[in-house]
């Protein structure tokens, strides 16, 4: 049975949910005050509606009501995420998750109703940080305070390497998901080889991995 979504607030971190909630092929509502937010959301699911968010006969009337999870997306109107929250805590909808910009209204925005708390722009700083950290870190996805998703860019001076070889979990408690070449991506194999100018994916401690990144781009060189 197909999930059904409601993205209340159609900015920049609203769209994009919307993009890739409708690559899913879930039900989505997308709803905005901003006609013309609402019309690129047209471009990409059916549903999408000139709204007030803070409506709460208005919400009830599309249907918003009997979605399985909302998002309240706005940033910059406190006012109107806390009027939206309430309102969808009142439907009895069972997740519902809030883009908080201002860390102080975390413990409000949980008390009124909200199940899971999203911050793009402390995600934001996190990811930027650890690429800037490491020169071989293409991308860093933060899954939680001790775990993490690293693109790794492979140096173009190392010798190729087996992934059976590497036996990246076992010496290093680090999980190889995926690699990257000339466009394509590989789900590797025991005998797959790991290029010069690859880019891998992994997952692990933020430790392990930095430690994995090392081995791989410097004790391998040729």
């Amino acid at each position: 049975m197909k999930k059904s979504f409601a993205v209340l607030g159609l900015g920049r971190f609203g769209l994009q949910l919307v993009e890739e909630l409708s690559h899913s092929k879930a039900d989505v509502i997308a709803l905005d005050a901003n006609e013309e937010n609402v019309t690129r959301a047209g471009e990409m699911i059916d549903n999408a509606f000139v709204c007030d968010i803070t409506n709460e006969a208005a919400l009830k009337e599309l249907g918003v009501n009997n979605v399985d999870h909302a998002i309240v997306a706005i940033g910059s109107n406190l006012h109107a995420s806390i009027l939206s929250t309430v309102i969808l805590k009142e439907f009895g909808i069972k997740k519902i998750t809030v883009r908080v910009d201002d860390e102080y209204y975390v413990n409000v925005i949980k008390k009124l109703g909200a199940t899971d708390i999203v911050s793009p722009q402390k995600l934001a700083g996190i990811r930027v940080a650890n690429k800037v950290i490491s020169d071989t870190f293409a991308d860093y996805y933060e899954i939680s305070s001790d775990y993490c998703i690293v693109e790794i860019t492979i140096k173009n001076d190392i010798n190729e390497i087996s992934i059976n070889d590497l036996n990246a979990r076992n010496n290093f408690d680090v999980n190889l998901l995926l690699i990257k070449r000339n466009g394509l991506v590989i789900s590797p194999k025991a005998e797959d080889i790991i290029k010069p100018g690859d880019n891998i994916i992994v997952f692990g401690t933020r430790a392990k991995i930095s430690v994995f990144d090392m081995f791989i781009n410097t004790q391998n060189n040729k």
